[in-house]
């Protein structure tokens, strides 16, 4: 549903919908079972030592272990806390 043109977007409301619906399920444990998806992609990606990389929606990190096991400096953004600080243990 749409919001009427004169009313502007809660972004507030709706980002807060959205972290409890990813903080809802465990996607940590989902996301286990895409190692090898982010292994192949930084296969994929060719990455060197040192190359930065950007890991938007990382979840608890599958793609950004994979590239920080090549040497790459990775940052990485999610949602959900729980789910970043696992990928950081």
């Amino acid at each position: 549903m749409n919001a009427p043109k004169d009313l502007p977007a809660d972004f507030t409301a709706i980002k807060t919908r959205q972290q409890a619906a990813w903080a809802s399920g465990d996607y940590a444990v989902i996301g286990t079972t895409l190692q090898l998806v982010g292994e192949q992609l930084a296969e994929a990606c060719e990455l060197l030592p040192d190359q930065r990389v950007l890991d938007v929606a990382a979840g608890n990190g599958n793609a950004t272990l994979a590239a920080a096991r090549r040497g790459a400096q990775v940052t990485s953004t999610d949602y959900v806390q729980s789910l970043l600080d696992r990928g950081a243990a």
